[in-house]
C-alpha cells in the first residue's frame, strides 16, 4: 500500500508544472478610475433598517468608491455625497459628530437623491479636513456640555482653521 501511493505521489508529482514569471508591480497595484457627478457611477443606500430597526425606504445615502480628481497618485478611496454637492472622504464622514453627518448626507427620499444629483457641477468637489470647520458651521454644530468627543473636535478644528489663516496671511 505505501509502495502505490509513493508511485501515485511520483507519478502526480511528475505531472505538475511550475510555471515563474517575474513579478509585475502592476500586476499587484490598479489605478482607480477619478470618481464623477455622473448618477450612473452612485451607490444608493437604503439606511432604514440600520437607522430605524424597520423595513422600509429611507433614509438613503449616496456613495461612491474611486480617486478623487486632484490624486496624483490615484489611491482608492470611498466617498460620501454630501447635500452641498460636494464629496466627502469616508474617514472624514466617520469624523464628524452623527449629527452633523445625518444632516449633511443623509436624503429623506429617492426624489431627493435624484433631485440632488441632477443640480452637481460637471467638476467634481472633495472636501479636504480644512473644510471640517465650514461642515461644522454649515450645519450648526454645537455639542452640548456632556459631549466631551464633540467639544473636543469643535476645538481641534477650530485651532487647525486658526493657524492655517495665519500661516496665509
Amino acid at each position: 500500500m505505501v509502495a502505490s501511493s509513493a508511485r501515485s505521489w511520483r507519478e502526480h508529482r511528475g505531472n505538475l508544472s511550475l510555471s515563474l514569471k517575474p513579478f509585475d508591480l502592476s500586476d499587484s497595484v490598479k489605478l482607480a478610475n477619478s470618481i464623477t457627478n455622473h448618477f450612473q457611477d452612485f451607490h444608493v443606500q437604503n439606511l432604514c433598517q440600520l437607522v430605524h430597526h424597520v423595513e422600509g425606504r429611507g433614509p438613503f445615502i449616496v456613495t461612491q468608491d474611486g480617486a478623487a480628481p486632484d490624486d496624483p497618485r490615484m489611491r482608492q478611496c470611498s466617498f460620501v455625497l454630501t447635500k452641498r454637492g460636494t464629496w466627502l472622504h469616508f474617514y472624514l464622514y466617520l469624523a464628524l459628530p452623527e449629527v452633523v453627518r445625518n444632516q449633511l448626507t443623509y436624503f429623506d427620499t429617492i426624489a431627493a437623491v435624484m433631485r440632488g444629483a441632477e443640480t452637481l457641477p460637471p467638476k467634481v468637489v472633495v472636501e479636504d479636513a480644512s473644510s471640517l470647520q465650514d461642515l461644522l458651521r454649515d450645519t450648526g454644530f454645537q455639542p452640548d456640555t456632556s459631549d466631551l468627543v464633540g467639544q473636543a473636535l469643535l476645538r481641534e478644528v477650530g485651532l487647525r482653521h486658526s493657524q492655517k489663516a495665519a500661516v496665509e496671511s
